[in-house]
């Protein structure tokens, strides 16, 4: 096999959350600041850590937006969350050819683990690296070299699976080849961006890593 570890981003990667993090943001925007921001200016910077991200908007109401914003998508999470077409079965294929895989996420454990059981994805994992872990997330390495740490791997046999600037930029401070995804909400920016792989469909890993793929 080409590459023997695959690190992915959760949200907007593996599991669809767009509507759960768009309405968690407006329903925090019209809660801290109504009638100011729209889903426009919230698309402007999903992927970076959420207390940046509400420091954008209100530095002075950020933590409480925090607080606001985690209430929220916790009780809203199960209703909203959906799947990504062949997430599962490529994941499954991969673990069953000795792929080992993890979850680096700018997203607290709680949700990351809620994510996870909820698409049948945690079992898959060998590790998980949460906001939670370091000081720095993504675009920082920190949580890269972390998996890597755990995995008892090296930044060249692995591979990062993301739907971000900020997971490709990780990608790149840690030296580890990156994949970027079609069903992004900023593909054309990803594409821009020049990652050493881009997908269409989570299939394309299997030939990237070069296990057979079981499609018809």
């Amino acid at each position: 096999m080409k590459y023997t570890v695959i690190l992915f981003d959760l949200d907007g990667t593996l599991i669809d959350t767009n509507n759960l993090i768009l309405s968690s943001f407006m329903h925090t925007l019209e809660t801290h600041c109504p009638g100011k921001y729209t889903e426009q200016d919230v698309l402007a910077c999903m992927g970076e850590p959420l207390l940046d991200q509400m420091r954008r908007f209100d530095p002075s109401q950020a933590e409480e937006m925090v607080k606001t914003y985690h209430t929220y998508n916790v009780a809203k999470h199960d209703e909203l969350v959906a799947s990504f077409p062949h997430v599962r079965e490529v994941l499954t294929q991969l673990h069953e050819a000795g792929v080992v895989l993890a979850v680096v996420s700018n997203k607290r454990r709680l949700v990351v683990d809620m994510g996870l059981k909820r698409m049948g994805l945690d079992h898959l994992m060998s590790a998980v690296v949460t906001v939670d872990d370091v000081k720095r997330g993504k675009p920082e390495p920190d949580m890269i070299h972390l998996a890597l740490d755990k995995l008892q791997a090296t930044a060249e046999q692995a591979l990062m699976v993301g739907d971000s600037r900020y997971d490709l930029m990780a990608a790149e401070r840690a030296g580890v080849a990156a994949v970027g995804v079609a069903w992004s909400l900023h593909a054309d920016e990803l594409k821009r961006l020049a990652p050493a792989y881009f997908i269409d469909d989570m299939r394309q890993l299997l030939d990237i890593v070069q296990i057979q793929s079981a499609r018809g």
